[in-house]
């Protein structure tokens, strides 16, 4: 039983020794300093949200012209290559026609976007 105890004590005392002392921080200045290694990490700086919103939505609306003109470019080969099979002429055409509506779209959301986003910061700044 004494050597329970004895043993008890020493592993207390290394435990104890042996630990790291933490100071603790508020949750704000915790989250204020992950944001800010994140903030300069990815490059991004302070500014104004409707410039941050627009430059997301820019990039998204090019990422998706750049798949439509994919399926454009992808549907001409397979009409290209079809050797007048009427099945595969169908489907090319059905892809070329939606790959010209699906760009239309997007060119007209991207349109609309930067006339919105325009407006607002217009609005916004006063002038």
């Amino acid at each position: 039983m004494k050597r329970l105890v004895i043993y008890s004590l020493a592993l207390v005392a290394l435990f104890s020794l042996c630990a790291n002392f933490v100071s603790a921080g508020t949750a704000q200045d915790i989250a204020s300093a992950g944001l800010t290694s994140t903030n300069t990490q990815v490059g991004l700086q302070e500014g104004d949200p409707a410039k941050t919103i627009g430059a997301a939505l820019s990039a998204l609306l090019s990422i998706l012209g750049l798949i439509f003109l994919i399926i454009c470019v992808y549907a001409g080969s397979t009409w290209m290559t079809a050797n007048g099979e009427s099945d595969q002429v169908k489907k090319a055409r059905g892809m070329l026609i939606e790959g010209a509506l699906g760009l239309a779209v997007t060119l007209a959301a991207y349109a609309f976007t930067s006339f919105v986003l325009d407006r607002i910061s217009t609005a916004v700044s006063g002038g």
